[in-house]
């Protein structure tokens, strides 16, 4: 449920080695300049772990909020990760085990934007610059309208 506030979601997994950590490192400098620049517009920030194999709850509060405390991770049954994947733009793919956890999860790079009202609103693609994707985002709560 992503109701109630602009949900910024990136679908990326713990143990990925570097655009994972790098684009939350970028979510972290986009909430500052939202915050900043439109205070009082609620958001939300979450990575969507496509790999619930590995990534337990604990895990995921751990790795989200070493970016930020606000931040969230969460996960699910992979049946509903495709679906919301899909329904989102995005695409993953996880390998078939090879008997240990040292396998790399496929996975678009894109940050979804959902509306208050947790409808899609928008596809953020790669580069993330932090500045251009507030810049962005300004615009499309102008056009939809605040919460």
């Amino acid at each position: 449920n992503f109701a109630g506030a602009w949900s910024f979601l990136y679908f990326g997994y713990t143990s990925c080695p570097d655009i994972c950590p790098l684009t939350l490192i970028e979510l972290e400098a986009v909430k500052k300049l939202l915050a900043e620049r439109m205070p009082g517009t609620r958001t939300e920030y979450y990575l969507v772990s496509v790999d619930p194999a590995r990534d337990t709850p604990h895990k995921l509060l751990e790795y989200v909020t070493y970016f930020d405390p606000a931040f969230h991770g969460v996960t699910g049954a992979t049946q509903d990760l495709k679906s919301l994947a899909e329904g989102t733009g995005s695409v993953f793919f996880v390998p078939e085990s090879q008997g240990d956890d040292s396998y790399l999860v496929s996975h678009s790079s894109n940050i979804v934007l959902l509306d208050p009202e947790g409808r899609f609103a928008a596809v953020f693609t790669p580069p993330h610059e932090p500045k251009q994707v507030a810049a962005d985002f300004e615009r499309i709560v102008a056009y939809r309208g605040r919460p």
